[in-house]
């Protein structure tokens, strides 16, 4: 096929609707990998063709994957939920960097999303433990009539799991979010325009407000046991971590890191992920504390 994906897409709405539900179903097959890809494929039709488009590929391909959740056994409304969960934040993070043309924004409008999430959960929701432990107990019981080794009542995970699961899920969905925008960003300009979104990425940054805010948070955490903060500090951790991977692409792009280092990071992140994330999230601070300061002085 000669022309480009984004052409194709653009192109073929009607295809980018299966397209999108196709993708949307890997996760449920054992490919949690996959969660991001889904969300990418609306994101890149509101870049190239409008929002409006968009708005109807994502609706399109969530009564795909509705019906597919039926046809597995699952309630409708859980088909509708997951598809808006992994489909909506993308959408909506690639209408605002249409009209904005800026990925500094969309990052930070993620994470101050994120934070509201995160606030809105424990203020109607309440103690997080008591909401889940139910559900994590289920789970424990559910792996062990599978034969699973993993013990989660016995190594005091239930408690643990439940009282940490709303900042997860709130991390989970801006970096998925995130993830499927640079995707889209990147297919839309790969074909006329080759490293651009290279050149969008490496300057991410959270400013000057959200990085003292991520500082304040993540101190917080480390002197106190409340649960919002702790998930706070997560999500605040997540977003330091983007910006850290930033700062080491423009390092490699400037030549001032080699390119086997990338690897090696990427590779950290999945063999030794709580060091490596503590490690790019410091990164990630004085990077952005650095530029913000210099943008502010320069403004």
């Amino acid at each position: 096929m000669n022309r480009t994906f984004a052409s194709w897409i653009a192109a073929n709405p009607g295809a980018a609707v299966f397209l999108t539900g196709l993708l949307g179903l890997l996760p449920l097959f054992g490919l949690g990998f996959a969660f991001f890809l889904p969300g990418a494929v609306p994101a890149l039709v509101v870049l190239v063709r409008g929002p409006r488009d968009g708005v109807m590929v994502a609706a399109g391909a969530s009564l795909l994957l509705a019906l597919a959740m039926w046809m597995l056994g699952r309630p409708i409304p859980v088909g509708l939920i997951y598809s808006l969960w992994v489909l909506g934040p993308p959408l909506a993070l690639a209408v605002l960097l249409q009209r904005t043309g800026s990925l500094v924004l969309c990052l930070q409008v993620a994470v101050l999303a994120g934070v509201a999430m995160v606030v809105l959960l424990h203020a109607t929701l309440g103690d997080p433990e008591q909401f889940w432990a139910p559900f994590v107990r289920d789970l424990a019981q559910e792996m062990q009539r599978r034969g699973l080794p993993m013990d989660l009542e016995q190594d005091g995970l239930v408690e643990t799991l439940a009282r940490t699961l709303w900042g997860w899920v709130t991390v989970l969905t801006v970096l998925l979010a995130m993830c499927a925008l640079f995707l889209a960003r990147w297919w839309q300009t790969r074909p006329q325009q080759a490293g651009r979104f290279g050149a969008e990425f490496q300057q991410l940054r959270l400013g000057v407000v959200l990085g003292i805010a991520a500082a304040l948070a993540i101190a917080a955490s480390l002197l106190s046991e409340r649960p919002l903060v702790d998930d706070l500090a997560r999500l605040f951790m997540g977003a330091l971590t983007i910006v850290g991977l930033a700062a080491a692409h423009r390092f490699k792009a400037d030549g001032r890191l080699n390119g086997a280092w990338l690897w090696v990071i990427y590779a950290l992140l999945v063999l030794a992920a709580p060091i490596t994330v503590a490690a790019l999230a410091g990164w990630g601070f004085v990077d952005n504390w650095l530029r913000s300061q210099r943008a502010t002085q320069s403004a």
